[in-house]
C-alpha cells in the first residue's frame, strides 16, 4: 500500500486513468484508491492508473475544503499514486467538449463511462439530468450519479457528482421528484425538498461486500443543487434477488406517492407512500421481455385530459398501458414489446448494435409534457468519455387499431441546434447522392418522405447504416434487426437524427423508434441510395446540427 497526505486547498483531485476494453475492468489489473480522514474511509474507487492515461479524471474536493486527507493506493504499481495531484484546473480544460470523437447533439459526460439515465426532473426553470457514471474508468464500476442541468434540454452544464458510492454499495439507478407540498416534512425555509431515490447496490464493491440490494434516498434542500443521504436508509429493505431501480411519481387520484421497482425475472412491483419516507408493498406485475430500470408516467389518450392513462415501462422499451384504481394498477393492454427484446442487446460490442436502453422520463414537466431520454451505448474507444444519451423524445399516447400505443418523436427543443438547411420535393431517389456537401454534417436532423410502390423495396444508407423498407411485409430492415412498422399507405416517412456515433430512426408518426450505435467515422456522413427504382420519388428536409457545447 502506498500513501500520501494532502491539505485540501484545490478544487479537483486529478487521476490518470488508463483506457480499457470491454464492459468490466480487468480484475487482475484492478487497483483501489481510498480517501481517508483521521483513519476513516470516506471514498474507495476501483481504478487502473497509468503513466500514459486515456484521460485525467477528476474527483471533486470541494466538500473536503480545508481538511487533511490521506490517499491510499492498493494493488498493481502502487508508485503510480505519486501521479495523482490536486489542481484548480482540469488537465484537458483546453480541449474538453471539443474532442473529435464527442457527439455534437447528444449529451456525454465530461469524463468516464456513462450508462442509464436516472432521476430526471424539472424544477424552477431547469431540467436536471442524472445518470450512472464511472468517472475513473471506461467500463461498469464505481457507480456514481452524474448530475447536469439545462434550461432548454439540449445545452447542458455538468455539476459535481450528486451521489458517490459508500459502505452500502455502488449508487445504482432510480428516480427523482420534487416534493412540492412538502409531504415529507424535510423542506427548509419554504424551499420544497428534492428527492433522489436510488439502489444501494450492496455486494457490488469491496467496501460493501456481503450486503443486499436495498432502496435508499438522498434529498436536497437547496433546489436540487446538492444532496445528502437520508439517515433512515434503507427506506425499502431487500425484497427479492436484485430488487432495484426505484422510479417514484405522484398519483393524484389516490393521493399517493407510487414507487415502481424491478424485482427479478421480468417481475416488477408497486409500492405506496404518503410521505416519501415510509413505504408499503403493493402488487407484483409481470412485464414480459423487460428487465430492470422501470419507468412510470401518466399522459392523456389522444390528448384528451379526461382520458388519462398510466404507462409501466421496462428497460427494453417494453410497456403496458392501464389505470390506477386506488392502490391497484389495472392493465388495459398486454405487455407491448419495444425494438429491443433482450437485455444482452444493450450490452453488445458489435457495430450497428441496438443502442437505446433504460429510458426514463422527466417528472414535474410543465403543460403535462412527457419527455424521455435513453442511454445509447456508443463504441467510442478514444477521448475522455464513453456512451451518450439520446436526443430528448416527447411521448404521446394515441389510439390505433391494435389499441392504445405510444409515439416517440424528437422534442421541439432539438430544433434549437439546427443551422444550415436544405430541401427538395418529388425528386428521384438517386438524387440523394447529389445533396450539396455544405448541408451534410457530422450531426443532422433529416426527414424523408418516400413514395411506396407495391413490390418495390426502398433502400438507403446513412452513416453506413443500411435501411431497407419492404412494403409487402411492412417491415423495416436494419443492421440491428427487422421491425414491423405497420401500414404506411403510399408514403413512408422516416425521420433520422444522426451524430458522430449514433443513428436514431423514427417511422409511422413515431409509433416506431429505435437507436443504433454506429462505428465512429467522421468521413461517413453521406446519404446513399442503395436500390434505385426509376419510379421512386422522395421529398427531403435536412438540417445540419451545430454542437450543443458551443
Amino acid at each position: 500500500m502506498n500513501k500520501k497526505t494532502i491539505k485540501v486547498e484545490k478544487k479537483y483531485l486529478l487521476i490518470p486513468v488508463a483506457g480499457s476494453k470491454g464492459w468490466f475492468l480487468p480484475v487482475d489489473e484492478m487497483q483501489f484508491l481510498g480517501v481517508y480522514r483521521d483513519g476513516e474511509l470516506l471514498e474507495e474507487h476501483e481504478v487502473i492508473l497509468s503513466k500514459e492515461p486515456r484521460c485525467w479524471a477528476c474527483l471533486y474536493l470541494e466538500r473536503y475544503e480545508g481538511q487533511e486527507l490521506e490517499l491510499r493506493l492498493e494493488g498493481g504499481d502502487e508508485s503510480l499514486l505519486e501521479l495523482v495531484e490536486a489542481s484548480d484546473v482540469l488537465r484537458d480544460a483546453d480541449t474538453l467538449y471539443r474532442e473529435p470523437t464527442r457527439p455534437l447533439a447528444h449529451f456525454t459526460p465530461m469524463h468516464g463511462f456513462m450508462n442509464d439515465p436516472n432521476g430526471l426532473f424539472y424544477y424552477n426553470g431547469q431540467y436536471h439530468l442524472f445518470a450512472q457514471l464511472n468517472p475513473y474508468g471506461f467500463g461498469v464500476g464505481n457507480t456514481h450519479w452524474l448530475h447536469a442541468v439545462s434550461s432548454d434540454l439540449v445545452h447542458w452544464e455538468e455539476m459535481p457528482y450528486a451521489l458517490i458510492p459508500d459502505e452500502s454499495g455502488r449508487m445504482y439507478s432510480g428516480g427523482g421528484v420534487v416534493d412540492v407540498e412538502n409531504t415529507s416534512g424535510l423542506g427548509k425555509d419554504g424551499v420544497p425538498p428534492v428527492f433522489l431515490f436510488y439502489t444501494a447496490a450492496g455486494s457490488k464493491s469491496r467496501w460493501s461486500r456481503g450486503r443486499y440490494f436495498e432502496m435508499a434516498m438522498a434529498y436536497s434542500t437547496d433546489g436540487g443543487r446538492t444532496y445528502q443521504k437520508y439517515e433512515g436508509n434503507p427506506i425499502v429493505p431487500h425484497i427479492a434477488f436484485m430488487n432495484r431501480d426505484p422510479k417514484v411519481v405522484w398519483e393524484p387520484e389516490g393521493k399517493n406517492w407510487v414507487m415502481f421497482i424491478f424485482l427479478d425475472n421480468c417481475r416488477y412491483q408497486l409500492l405506496y407512500s404518503k410521505d416519501l419516507l415510509h413505504w408499503e408493498e403493493g402488487q407484483v406485475i409481470p412485464l414480459h421481455t423487460a428487465a430492470e430500470c422501470p419507468d412510470l408516467f401518466c399522459l392523456p389518450l389522444d390528448g384528451n385530459p379526461d382520458e388519462m392513462r398510466w404507462v409501466l415501462w421496462g428497460s427494453t422499451d417494453t410497456y403496458m398501458v392501464g389505470r390506477f384504481q386506488g392502490r391497484k394498477f389495472v392493465p388495459e393492454t398486454e405487455a407491448i414489446p419495444g425494438p429491443i427484446h433482450q437485455i444482452c442487446s444493450a450490452y453488445s460490442d458489435t457495430a450497428h448494435s441496438p443502442g437505446g436502453y433504460a429510458a426514463q422520463t422527466f417528472t414535474g414537466l410543465p403543460e403535462g409534457r412527457v419527455v424521455q431520454l435513453s442511454w445509447i451505448r456508443t463504441r467510442v474507444g478514444e477521448g475522455p468519455f464513453s456512451s451518450c444519451m439520446s436526443v430528448p423524445n416527447e411521448i404521446k399516447l394515441v389510439t390505433t387499431e391494435q389499441g392504445p400505443r405510444l409515439t416517440l418523436w424528437p422534442a421541439k427543443e432539438v430544433e434549437l441546434l439546427r443551422e444550415e438547411s436544405f430541401s427538395f420535393v418529388d425528386r428521384g431517389l438517386e438524387e440523394l447522392e447529389r445533396i450539396p456537401a455544405q448541408y451534410l454534417g457530422e450531426a443532422m436532423d433529416m426527414t424523408f418522405r418516400f413514395s411506396v410502390r407495391p413490390g418495390k423495396l426502398l433502400a438507403m444508407s446513412i452513416r453506413d447504416v443500411l435501411m431497407v423498407y419492404d412494403p409487402e411485409s411492412g417491415r423495416l430492415l436494419l443492421p440491428s434487426g427487422a421491425y414491423e412498422i405497420g401500414p404506411v399507405g403510399d408514403t413512408l416517412e422516416l425521420r433520422v437524427v444522426t451524430d458522430r456515433c449514433s443513428v436514431e430512426i423514427y417511422a409511422n408518426g413515431g409509433l416506431f423508434h429505435t437507436s443504433i450505435a454506429t462505428v465512429l467515422d467522421p468521413a461517413k456522413i453521406q446519404v446513399t441510395p442503395v436500390m434505385v427504382d426509376p419510379g421512386t420519388a422522395v421529398d427531403l428536409e435536412i438540417h445540419k446540427l451545430k454542437s450543443m457545447w458551443d
